[in-house]
């Protein structure tokens, strides 16, 4: 999904939740949704919720897709003594949510009068079974207890699977056969969470909240839940495929000449990550089958699914082999190792040369092959093809491989100033966040834009004769240096602060990181900094600091290896890309233990 998109859809979607009154705070005493499977692969919820007293009108909100579900008798009712009568005249007022990133999105808002408990009953059916993907755990109301029945005839098998289940104080699960069905019974005491536009719509960012993963499966399958998962998908991509003349006569001109794969797979992954724009589009099935290979290079335009199939048809053309994948990001609810369309939120290529599988990404205008997509690093995949369908575990580069190498000289000049220079080299996938920022830009406004950040990661000092140079598998960056108010002088000592040096996560400006922050990558950054004092000091002992954990670690170390150096080193190493529960209390401890030393000056002792 692109930014300006989220932007765009978040902003109207909070005008959406403001005006109908989303954000509520609805009371649900419980709240029953009773799932039927039908034999022709459609299904059908019955949905029944009982909303305790409230003073004001409860506006309930009911949102659906409405190129696959269908919304039909809508019942409110009002508690007269022990037993609930109908409201005669219910409002009901129907919205579409119109916009670039959803299009089949409605949204019907039901009201509620206040003054008594009242309850709502309602039915969704939908034709595509492989809709039915997942069972939320959590709620943005107050909900007593949250129960789903499902009934699910012999002829196909119901499987499952929970994540962040942990975080439930109450779950039960059992299911009854009979010689036609069985019956699950699931009850919750769901997870209340801050409410999130996005998840109205099923789009789980940045989540981790208890969630069932579901796909109901033919009889036939069910030892092999994600065969059927791969055979569904893809049949669906079949009638999506294929190149007619026009394509094809493009591809034969941008290979000419070529018979190495490997330049031929570039070739193509670089004219369309460069010539075919981003556009995300969703419509009923639509937000998970890809337009027609043919249509997205007539449009020249697409989004994940769309430019991956189209790719993937024009290397398999050129006798590249090459599949489609279903992916999670690393800000999705779950990763993509269980078979439901909720545990995917985007569409990779995967190519293979002499038989090494290469994920190809066209929608990251600045990913190169053979090096790991950003977004889903470290994370499954599950590859779509006639065998059957196949897990595959995205490699990610180890920190080393993401190595930010600094090299800092100075020399103390007068005013308390130090002058020097300094060199920086980003290995690997750690110089990304400075790839995205080329893009577009000449080469003098990068300069000026990329010079600015380099100031504030050395604490908004001066920065002469900046360059940055990208290349394939490295950024490299230098400049003269100049560093201001750092030297304080009296009779005897100096005093000297470090707290210009590169932190460890530069692209962080807090003091501690909050859970669900972004890394970007794991990295290993080493700093060296070498400070030439003007006279000579007396030796002092060697300053030292080790912190580790499992796999986060700081080593500090000042030293005076001559009477007039000083000389600080540090090598600091995290294995994380992300920020979460587990993590965050040692990354954090590391973080302010770096924090503490920079702000400790080092004094120095004049000789004589």
């Amino acid at each position: 999904m692109g930014s300006s998109s989220i932007k765009s859809f978040f902003s109207l979607s909070l005008f959406v939740i403001s005006i109908q009154g989303v954000a509520q705070n609805i009371s649900i005493e419980n709240k029953l949704e009773d799932i039927i499977i039908k034999n022709d692969t459609s299904f059908v919820k019955h949905v029944s919720a009982v909303i305790k007293e409230s003073e004001q009108e409860v506006l309930y909100p009911i949102f659906y897709d409405a190129e696959l579900e269908k919304i039909s008798d809508i019942q409110v009712y009002s508690k007269k003594g022990k037993r609930f009568k109908p409201i005669k005249d219910k409002v009901i007022i129907e919205d579409d949510v119109e916009l670039e990133y959803i299009a089949s999105k409605k949204v019907k808002t039901v009201i509620i009068p206040p003054g008594s408990e009242s309850k709502i009953s309602y039915s969704v059916e939908c034709d595509e079974l492989m809709y039915f993907s997942d069972l939320r755990f959590f709620s943005y109301n107050e909900v007593d207890t949250l129960k789903y029945k499902i009934k699910v005839p012999n002829t196909f098998q119901f499987v499952h699977n929970t994540i962040y289940k942990e975080s439930l104080e109450y779950l039960n699960i059992d299911s009854v056969s009979t010689d036609s069905m069985t019956k699950w019974n699931i009850e919750v005491v769901p997870e209340r969470i801050e409410p999130d536009p996005l998840a109205f719509f099923g789009i789980y960012r940045n989540k981790k909240s208890p969630l069932m993963r579901t796909l109901v499966v033919p009889a036939s399958y069910k030892r092999d839940a994600m065969k059927y998962m791969n055979d569904w998908y893809l049949q669906k991509v079949q009638a999506k495929r294929g190149l007619n003349p026009i394509v094809i006569r493009k591809i034969d001109e941008l290979t000419k000449g070529k018979s190495e794969p490997s330049d031929i797979l570039n070739i193509l992954y670089n004219y369309v990550k460069n010539n075919f724009k981003y556009v995300a589009i969703e419509i009923g099935m639509g937000a998970f089958i890809p337009t027609h290979a043919n249509e997205v290079f007539s449009h020249k335009e697409g989004d994940c699914k769309d430019l991956s199939n189209f790719l993937s048809e024009a290397l398999n053309y050129k006798g590249i082999n090459s599949h489609i994948a279903l992916a999670a990001t690393y800000d999705h609810i779950s990763d993509c190792d269980f078979p439901s369309l909720s545990s995917a939120n985007h569409v990779v290529c995967l190519a293979y040369l002499d038989d090494i599988p290469i994920v190809l990404d066209p929608t990251d205008p600045i990913h190169s092959p053979k090096t790991p997509v950003q977004s889903i690093q470290n994370r499954s995949i599950l590859i779509v093809n006639s065998s059957g369908g196949e897990w595959h575990k995205v490699q990610g580069f180890t920190p080393q491989q993401n190595l930010i190498d600094y090299d800092i000289e100075l020399k103390e000049g007068s005013d308390k100033m130090m002058v020097g220079r300094f060199e920086v080299s980003y290995n690997g996938i750690s110089s990304n966040f400075l790839r995205r920022r080329f893009i577009h830009l000449d080469e003098k406004k990068t300069n000026t834009k990329i010079e600015k950040y380099f100031k504030s990661v050395f604490g908004n000092q001066s920065i002469e004769d900046f360059s940055i140079t990208p290349k394939t598998n490295v950024v490299a960056a230098k400049g003269k240096l100049s560093i201001d108010g750092k030297i304080f002088n009296d009779a005897e000592s100096q005093v000297i602060f470090l707290d210009f040096l590169p932190r460890p996560f530069e692209t962080q400006e807090r003091g501690e990181l909050l859970e669900g922050t972004h890394l970007g990558s794991n990295l290993s950054k080493r700093v060296l900094l070498k400070i030439e004092m003007d006279k000579v000091f007396e030796a002092f002992e060697p300053i030292e600091h080790i912190s580790s954990d499992e796999r986060v670690s700081l080593t500090l170390r000042i030293t005076n290896p001559y009477d007039s150096i000083i000389e600080v080193e540090y090598e600091f190493e995290c294995d994380y890309d992300s920020v979460d529960q587990e993590n965050s209390k040692a990354i954090n401890k590391i973080l302010t233990s770096f924090k503490n030393i920079m702000n400790d000056p080092i004094v120095i002792k004049k000789k004589g």
